[in-house]
Order: structure tokens, then sequence, then C-alpha cells
């Protein structure tokens, strides 16, 4: 029972419907926990989040992350439904790309996700939607492919503009955040980075890579390093990279790891939400370990909603957190790697 609390809300309605899921080999896409899976047939796995697929990843070659499928021989597939109806086109489309007709696909997501609207967004390949249940403020539908689609390639989904202003051209995909454009905030962001001569950077939960593709398109002997958790976001970074003729290390994570190096300037519109749910967590991480990363004399430099807490948690740990500039809805904060003899005690300018 303690168990089942730990799970995410649909997560818990599989574990209680576990019966009405009857395939034998069974495909799970994006589950963000674990603990349920040996309640069900599960033989593959597919993820698109890197924190969530660390429990799975020393199961074997049929469990993924990235951004396309697994091989194997499947006779179901269960989907938790993200937030993004064009992300739910891309995966729905893979799945009828790659598994027979007759095969049946539960989805299963929380009543605020979309699953309640999710007959409206299948094609003629799927057939009529069918509730299994409901509860858990979450809902189990089931469909089933009547028509396999042909091979689904991640560039049919593939979206490239060119931002007004000296910015790179950008590559994005469903699931990406902002997609499918350039977030607010890193635009504010990208008007007050300064211009680094040189050094290592890192670009932490890069998205699209907006923010260290301009940095190099200035500078192009920076060190980039792209991290972010979205296989998707990871992506369109390598995308975009490709299309300006720029390279950089990609890493799949969902934190600041301790295996990371030291890096002179860290640039970030450090996230806020998994999936629907407020969450605070990646941020608190981030900033409580980012002085640890950097150089001494490394900078640190953000944007972030001005509701965030961050500007205390970068107090608490660089001593002193500079607001760089703020209008009514962001705040840039930049703050500087000191000797602690040099650190001052939770000073904000």
């Amino acid at each position: 029972m303690n168990a089942l609390k730990s799970l995410s809300p649909p997560s818990q309605l599989v574990v209680r419907q576990a019966q009405q899921i009857n395939a034998q080999a069974l495909l799970a896409i994006n589950p963000p926990d674990a603990d349920w899976r040996e309640m069900l047939p599960v033989t593959g796995s597919w993820h698109l989040h890197a924190g969530w697929f660390r429990a799975w990843q020393n199961l074997g070659d049929q469990h993924l992350f990235g951004t396309t499928p697994p091989a194997g021989e499947f006779d179901g597939a269960l989907l938790w439904l993200p937030k993004e109806k064009k992300l739910t086109d891309y995966l729905l489309h893979q799945l009828a790309s790659v598994l027979p007709a007759g095969t049946p696909i539960w989805l299963v997501g929380e009543n605020r996700s979309g699953i309640k609207s999710i007959a409206k967004q299948l094609n003629q390949h799927f057939s009529a939607v069918q509730k299994v249940a409901n509860g858990n403020h979450s809902t189990l539908v089931v469909t089933t492919i009547t028509e396999p689609r042909a091979s689904c390639q991640l560039d049919d989904y593939r979206h490239e503009f060119e931002p007004p202003g000296a910015l790179p051209k950008i590559v994005t995909y469903p699931g990406v955040f902002s997609y499918p454009g350039i977030d607010l905030g890193s635009t504010k962001l990208l008007a007050h980075l300064p211009n680094f001569k040189s050094g290592s950077v890192l670009d932490f939960a890069c998205g699209n890579g907006v923010l260290g593709a301009a940095l190099q398109m200035q500078q192009p002997q920076l060190k980039m390093t792209y991290l972010d958790v979205s296989a998707m976001a990871l992506a369109a970074c390598a995308a975009t990279l490709e299309l300006n003729e720029l390279d950089g290390q990609l890493i799949a994570e969902d934190h600041l790891a301790s295996r990371l190096p030291k890096y002179d300037y860290i640039i970030s519109h450090p996230p806020f939400h998994t999936g629907q749910a407020t969450d605070y967590s990646i941020g608190q991480q981030f900033l409580r370990h980012a002085r640890e990363h950097l150089t001494h004399g490394g900078e640190i430099w953000l944007v972030a909603n001005r509701f965030l807490p961050w500007p205390e948690l970068i107090e608490a740990s660089f001593g002193e957190c500079e607001r760089v500039a703020a209008d009514t809805k962001f705040a840039i904060y930049r703050a500087v790697n000191k000797p602690a003899s040099q650190r001052n005690k939770g000073r904000r300018k």
C-alpha cells in the first residue's frame, strides 16, 4: 500500500486496473515511475525523460531513452499521456508505424492532461476509444491500431525557424519547452548576457539550444555543453547546432551530477514543472550545487519568473545574488563563485 501511494496518480490507476491490461508482452511509454512494473508483463519501455529512465536503464536493450521506440515484438502498449497534444500525435504515429494491426494501446493520464478528449486526436489508424476506468483523478482508456502507418521519422515533426535579431536558426520538435518558438524568458536573458570571450559554458535545461548557440555564434571558441532531461529537447538542440554549423557536448540528465566538471559559466532558464505538475526540485538541486561546478571566479546567469524563490537559494550558495534586470514577470540573476572568505552572507544587490 505504501508503494502504491508513492506512484503518480495515473500509475496508481494502472495498478488497480492491471487485470484489464491483457497483453503478454507490453511496451511501456514514458512511465514516470517504476514500482508498478512487476504487476504487468512489461518486456520493453520507451522513455523521453532521462530522470524517469534511470530506474529502467539496466534492464536491457528493449528499454530505451530516445526519440524512437525500441525494436521488439510487443502485443500491447501502455502510454502515459504527455501534456502536449502534438507530442501525443508523434508518439501515436511512432506506435502505429512499428506495431501491427490489432495491437491494443492503453492510454492513461490525469484528467487535466487531455485524456478525456483523446478520442478527438485519434485518426483513421485507430479504433474508437473505450474507457476502461477512472480514479485517482485519472482516466485509463484503450484503442486499437486498425491500420499501420508508414515509418515515422522525427523530422516529419521538425519545425525550423529564424528568430528576429542576431540569433541562430532554431530547430524544435513537439515536447520541447515553448514549442514551436522561443520562450520569452530566454529572449530576455539573451538581451542581458555579456559577450563571453572564452572558456567553458554549461547551458543547463538547454531546450532547443537557443542560449548556447547564440553565445557560440558570437564567440565560436567557447567550449559549450548542453544539458537537458528531454530526449526531444536534446534532439532539437543537436539539430540547431548542426543547422548553424556549431558543435557542443550533449548530456541527458535531470540534475547537476557530481561527475560533471567545472565550467567558467553556467547559463539557464531553470524549469519548475515536470509534466503538468509544479516541481521546484530540479531548480532547487541545480542552484544548490551550481557553485560546485564553477571555476574560481566563474559566473552563473539565469532568468526566472519573479515569484520563484531562486534568489534565496543563490544567496545561500554564493553569498550574494545580483539582480541584473527585471520586469513585471521575469528577473535576470547573476552570481560569482568567490572564495569563502570573500562571500557575503545572504546579500542581494
